[in-house]
């Protein structure tokens, strides 16, 4: 039997002590949850962007791809430390030659990546940032979304990169309704309703770009997937063989827009 008093002396100290941690750590998890809450931006007073005819001046990118050609608004007030980094990758010619390497039938594909499997090579550009959030973008049927997996910190979230997720569109139906109905912006749903989209991606990453031509490409694209909830690879190699920038005013398509009529 240990009579020691300072055995005892130590055992108590080491108890307050982890006692405290335990406090600590409880308290940071609310602050974070607090600043977190309130960092959000604020969602119901958006400005739908992603309806509103670009600028001339606009930047566009074109992606050149084995099933044909399709063209994205670059929105650069809204997320300018990603759009600065995909412009420069751009630019180097990064994206040329990479593989869409998931496809997850009629909802999304994955493009960008070095190999054809998705995984990292010595060519891969690994930088991440933290996400942007924009209350003006959405993830509607042909957003640009950064994507760059997970930061890997004590409160783990979405982190952007040199992937690209393309949205597309889950099944609009009467609970889908009925849940968008019930919550949020009524004319982000709205849009949702008419564009389609993945509701469930907002607020969780990067949102960029919006695709405004060539959905007969994009589409073929979004459909080479299993349509297995197991499996997001693509039935089929499908590569991005290029991708340039341009300006909205050297490739226009108002009829995508709501506001047409309304042309800059």
């Amino acid at each position: 039997m240990n009579t020691n008093p300072n055995g005892k002396s130590k055992a108590t100290v080491q108890l307050m002590m982890m006692a405290f941690c335990f406090l600590m750590i409880v308290l940071l998890v609310i602050i974070m949850g607090k600043m977190s809450r309130a960092s959000k931006p604020d969602y119901e007073n958006a400005k739908l962007v992603q309806r509103n005819v670009p600028s001339a001046n606009d930047t566009v990118a074109v992606f050149e791809t084995t099933k044909g050609t399709f063209k994205a608004v670059i929105y650069e007030d809204e997320a300018p430390e990603i759009c600065k980094y995909f412009k420069d990758l751009v630019k180097r010619g990064y994206y040329d030659g990479t593989y869409v390497f998931g496809v997850e039938k009629d909802v999304y594909f994955l493009g960008g990546s070095k190999a054809a499997d998705g995984n990292d090579t010595q060519d891969t550009d690994k930088t991440t940032f933290d996400k942007e959030l924009s209350p003006n973008l959405w993830p509607f049927k042909g957003s640009l979304i950064s994507y760059g997996g997970k930061d890997n910190k004590f409160f783990s979230s979405n982190v952007s990169g040199s992937r690209i997720m393309f949205v597309n569109s889950v099944e609009f139906d009467d609970e889908m309704n009925k849940s968008l109905d019930s919550a949020g912006n009524k004319e982000v749903n709205k849009v949702f309703k008419e564009l389609g989209g993945v509701p469930n991606f907002a607020q969780q990453y990067t949102i960029f770009g919006q695709v405004y031509d060539g959905f007969d490409c994009y589409e073929k694209i979004c459909a080479a997937g299993e349509g297995d909830s197991s499996t997001i690879v693509p039935t089929e190699e499908i590569k991005i063989t290029k991708v340039t920038l341009s300006t909205y005013g050297e490739h226009k398509n108002d009829s995508f827009f709501a506001d047409s009529s309304e042309s800059k």
